[in-house]
């Protein structure tokens, strides 16, 4: 009797004990949502994690990232940016002008839609400019881009996931899976409150909170980047009882989103036997990255590009317009022909395995005929110099609406349009939201304009009508752009824009367009090809009997 009854203990205390391990050492924490299901899950899981054992002040998340947020080099782990290297203490919240100056709080749900303003498991560590370009926008994927952290790491720009069309904020691959758990963590630790934020995102109901594209989004994500090791710590840290004493669930078991809300909501969750999303396993290798054949540079007339990858059954997306690669991208299966320039990026995906770093690689397609046209670069100072006025303030009412200034050909106009009012004085001139700010050259194509920014106020960021802008700097490919800045308060002081002007292309177009009344044309031996008095019939008879190649015409170097 006494071997029995020992035998009985011995048993349900190995039960005990294989329970108590629990996912990630959790033990018995997730017991009482045993056998749940759905809607049952969701708010069993609510009841777990919703009870603390500290409630960390804001100020104090700062010295709690030395827990929850440290790489490997004693640094900060930045979730926006990839380029700094912050001391925990030393470079937090304060001043900063650009990206690398000071880290600081950023809510992953902002606190304005009314997210909770300390919660640390979406209060994460970031670089303070880059979470300000941020600010209260929802996250998304960018499909225009209006900003771009460095190495385009964060985008910030227009959406292109279905079901939105507003401005969002794109968080880099690398974090893409951390984020969406974190929103299901939110989704079910504020339930019965987060429907309520609103902002297009939480506009759903108690049970399933977020807006059908946002869920559908962060499903993708979580798929896209599964739970690593980094995760797991950042979640046992938070568990810590001294930092805030609960745990995500949907970090400790992969794929837990299909059991409260997805295809397997019908199936009775088993904390210490579960099943989806892998087991409940971490999956920690990573797809190879891409590689190029040829992997980038210059090339004469066209060039044809491998795109392979180490790991086998990988498939392979890319891009050839600068956006980032994506399981929405296009799939590689044979050699890609490039005839123009062409930004060219590639990611590698396999199921059950993290996807791979992004590939990017830049190729320069010149023409047989010789060299790259020159480029011409103007500087101009945006203030009373180029306009010619002596206007010293601020205009509104019905005061003049409208200057034009011309400078070696670049002409810009700065115009009121719908805006309240507008600023000039000698040293700069202010955008607010309805002035238009227009650049164009009646001789070539504007190809990039740098702007230098004297003030930024409120977060403010320009805007084209055509092209890209990141950083403040417009790179594309037309006669003219026009410049605003989004809409609200505040404005953007500018002192200077340095802007570069490509020549038109061929012979007939540069004549078409010189000022001069006798074309000569030489080849670079020096020798005459043709002079004659300009008019159109003149342009296109040269430029029918003059061959391709590389030509002086009336002193400038020309392609045909």
């Amino acid at each position: 009797m006494k071997t029995r009854l020992l035998l009985t203990f011995l048993v349900t205390l190995c039960a005990v004990g294989m329970q108590a391990q629990g996912p990630n050492n959790s033990g018995t924490y997730y017991r009482n949502a045993n056998g749940k299901s759905g809607e049952a899950l969701k708010t069993a899981l609510y009841g777990i994690i919703s009870k603390k054992t500290h409630s960390p002040s804001y100020d104090e998340l700062i010295t709690l990232y030395e827990i929850t947020d440290t790489r490997a080099d004693g640094c900060v782990r930045d979730w926006y940016s990839n380029i700094t290297h912050f001391t925990h203490g030393k470079d937090k919240a304060g001043s900063y002008k650009k990206e690398g100056d000071v880290y600081n709080r950023e809510h992953s749900v902002p606190q304005s839609w009314g997210a909770p303003k300390a919660d640390i498991v979406h209060v994460v560590p970031t670089d303070g400019y880059v979470n300000n370009r941020r600010g209260n926008y929802p996250f998304g994927e960018v499909g225009n881009i209006t900003y771009q952290s460095a190495n385009g790491y964060s985008k910030l720009g227009s959406c292109k996931t279905a079901g939105y069309s507003g401005t969002v904020f794109e968080p880099n691959d690398e974090v893409k899976g951390d984020i969406a758990r974190i929103y299901f963590y939110m989704a079910t630790c504020y339930e019965g409150s987060c429907q309520n934020w609103g902002n297009d995102v939480f506009t759903g109901t108690k049970y399933q909170p977020m807006a059908q594209w946002a869920f559908d989004m962060m499903v993708r994500w979580s798929k896209l980047d599964p739970v690593d090791e980094v995760e797991i710590a950042r979640n046992n840290a938070v568990a810590r009882t001294d930092v805030q004493g609960n745990r995500n669930p949907f970090v400790d078991y992969p794929g837990l989103e299909d059991y409260v809300w997805g295809d397997k909501k019908s199936e009775a969750f088993s904390y210490d036997n579960y099943q989806g999303g892998g087991g409940g396993t971490v999956v920690t290798e990573r797809v190879e990255q891409p590689v190029f054949s040829p992997d980038g540079g210059t090339f004469t007339d066209r060039v044809e590009v491998t795109i392979t990858t180490a790991t086998e059954g990988a498939t392979i997306y890319y891009t050839t317009n600068g956006a980032e690669a994506s399981v929405n991208s296009k799939v590689y299966e044979d050699p890609i022909t490039l005839t123009s320039n062409t930004t060219l990026k590639a990611i590698a995906v396999k199921e059950g395995m993290s996807t791979s770093y992004q590939t990017t690689a830049n190729f320069v397609i010149t023409s047989s005929g010789g060299t790259s046209e020159p480029t011409d670069v103007v500087d101009i100072a945006l203030n009373n110099s180029l306009f010619g006025t002596a206007c010293d303030g601020s205009l509104s009412g019905g005061d003049l609406k409208a200057y034009t200034g011309t400078k070696n050909g670049i002409t810009v106009t700065y115009d009121k349009g719908t805006g309240s009012n507008m600023y000039l004085n000698d040293a700069q001139l202010r955008v607010y939201p309805g002035n238009t700010l227009t650049i164009s050259t009646a001789n070539g194509t504007l190809s990039e304009v740098e702007f230098t920014i004297v003030l930024n106020k409120n977060g403010k960021t320009i805007e084209a009508t055509t092209g890209t802008v990141a950083d403040g700097i417009w790179t594309g490919n037309a006669q003219s752009v026009t410049f605003n800045v989004n809409s609200g308060s505040g404005h953007i002081q500018l002192s200077q824009a340095k802007v570069k002007c490509t020549s038109s292309s061929g012979v007939s177009a540069l004549l078409m367009n010189n000022e001069e009344r006798i074309v000569n044309i030489y080849d670079l031996q020096g020798r005459r090809i043709s002079s004659a008095e300009a008019n159109f019939s003149l342009f296109t008879l040269h430029s029918s009997l003059i061959k391709r190649g590389l030509y002086i015409v009336n002193g400038k170097k020309v392609i045909k």
